[in-house]
């Protein structure tokens, strides 16, 4: 578990630069689960309330060890990188207009922002390929990124209509195939 401890010090960039990390550790390189069981915790991890690396460190160290799993994934994650906040928030209004400071942030927003197109892009290629997937990826991007609807009330809305796909309408169907003749 102690894994989420490097994952926690080595990224910037909050809990979407972490899920590429995460993959290639987890899945790709401990084989701890396969792809598609991270990816199922990764979208319970969304759709709760609190952050999506905290959330999903907590799911992954359940699957993996439990409850003392969950909360050793936990504090391994949010540890080093309270540390960190800690060291530099007595030092940060001193060092902010410094021009070194803020090219490394400068640096470091870059890396997060590849670290987070990764994450999509890795997640988006092992989606299934559907007509039905393709609808909820273009209409949650566009509800998202142009009327500006709160990512919250997309994914909400995505669960229902999952559910309403994926669970209810296959059991109605399997239900009128036994009643016909």
């Amino acid at each position: 578990m102690l894994v989420f401890g490097k994952f926690g010090a080595l990224t910037f960039g909050g809990g979407y630069a972490i899920i590429a990390l995460m993959e290639d550790e987890i899945v790709h390189r401990r084989r701890w689960m396969t792809t598609d069981e991270l990816m199922d915790l990764i979208a319970i991890g969304e759709s709760t309330p609190g952050p999506i690396a905290v959330n999903t460190a907590t799911f992954v160290g359940y699957k993996l060890a439990g409850i003392i799993g969950s909360i050793v994934s936990v504090l391994a994650l949010v540890l080093p990188a309270w540390a960190v906040i800690f060291a530099i928030s007595g030092c940060y209004l001193t060092l902010r207009d410094n021009p070194w400071v803020a090219a490394a942030l400068g640096g470091i927003r870059v890396a997060a922002i590849v670290l987070i197109i990764q994450a999509c892009l890795r997640m988006g290629m092992k989606l299934k390929r559907n007509w039905f997937n393709g609808i909820m990826l273009t209409a949650s991007f566009y509800l998202v990124a142009f009327p500006s609807v709160s990512a919250f009330y997309v994914i909400m809305g995505a669960l229902l209509i999952g559910l309403l796909w994926h669970g209810i309408r296959p059991r109605f169907l399997l239900k009128n195939q036994e009643e016909q003749p």
